[in-house]
């Protein structure tokens, strides 16, 4: 039986999911889900885990130089709190 690490990462590897979306599909915590996106981002080789960045929905700022996996909590050019979350995904 794999592990549940292993079974995100296996997730991933088909779609690309936010982290409410992996959270509910595995009856985890959110925060739980972020310790596990940061273990598969170094144990993912060969492959890699890949971020689309986080969108303000009202001005359409994009958080593509963010580093950090979780979600920013409000846009720094309009101080909108309306974000769409990022997606991750393993590919090759």
């Amino acid at each position: 039986m794999p592990t549940l690490r292993k079974e995100i990462a296996e997730a991933l590897e088909r779609e690309s999911l936010d982290l409410r979306e992996i959270s509910q599909l595995f009856r985890i915590r959110e925060r739980e889900v972020l310790d596990h996106l940061q273990h598969i981002a170094k144990s993912a080789h060969p492959k890699r885990l890949t971020m689309e960045p986080a969108t303000c929905k009202r001005c359409g700022f994009s958080f593509k130089k963010r580093d950090r996996l979780s979600a920013p909590s409000r846009c720094p050019i309009c101080k909108s709190e309306s974000i769409t979350p990022p997606r991750y995904q393993i590919v090759d």
